[in-house]
């Protein structure tokens, strides 16, 4: 497998105009899969302000397509679509 960026995502309570919904909160690159697993964990004991997480590896393969792996989810999550 070529060179991976590990990403976590993580949702958190949003009010929008319909009501209270679960939202995208943060997306951030991390340097390590130990790093995004130890936030991780720490959204999973509650002990930050997000209500779920997403962690994830993504890579461009050898035949130059993108691909995604998800290492984690807990929690609350909403999927938006940008397309």
């Amino acid at each position: 497998m070529a060179a991976e960026t590990i990403l976590i995502q993580t949702y958190s309570r949003q009010q929008m105009p319909w009501g209270e919904c679960v939202w995208p909160d943060q997306l951030r690159v991390c340097r390590s899969r130990q790093e995004a697993m130890m936030r991780f964990y720490q959204v999973k004991a509650g002990l930050s302000d997000a209500v779920g997480a997403h962690v994830f590896c993504a890579w461009v393969g050898d035949d130059g397509q993108n691909y995604a792996q998800t290492l984690g989810e807990v929690g609350e999550r909403t999927m938006v679509n940008a397309g």
